[in-house]
């Protein structure tokens, strides 16, 4: 396994995630990660259990629910104010 252990540059690469996840549209997300996952996938393995470590897994999973929701429906607010 070829460990990336520059631990910033994995947490920066998984906050540009975070970013494409509300700022991009979900297609373009996926494409831009599958081929991530495809031209290193032991670096993404990383990249995941990064984003993995943020999560509030002692939390309610509603919370997490919540917080998805949300991002949805500020991407369908941004939609509508671009288009109305």
């Amino acid at each position: 396994m070829a460990r990336h252990t520059d631990h910033d540059e994995l947490a920066a690469e998984a906050l540009s995630i975070c970013a494409a996840v509300r700022e991009l549209g979900p297609a373009e997300t996926y494409r831009t990660l599958t081929l991530a996952c495809q031209r290193d996938p032991e670096r993404m393995a990383q990249v995941a259990m990064t984003l993995a470590t943020w999560v509030d897994y002692d939390g309610p999973t509603s919370a997490l629910i919540k917080r998805a929701e949300a991002i949805v429906e500020s991407r369908i607010d941004a939609a509508r104010a671009v288009s109305g």
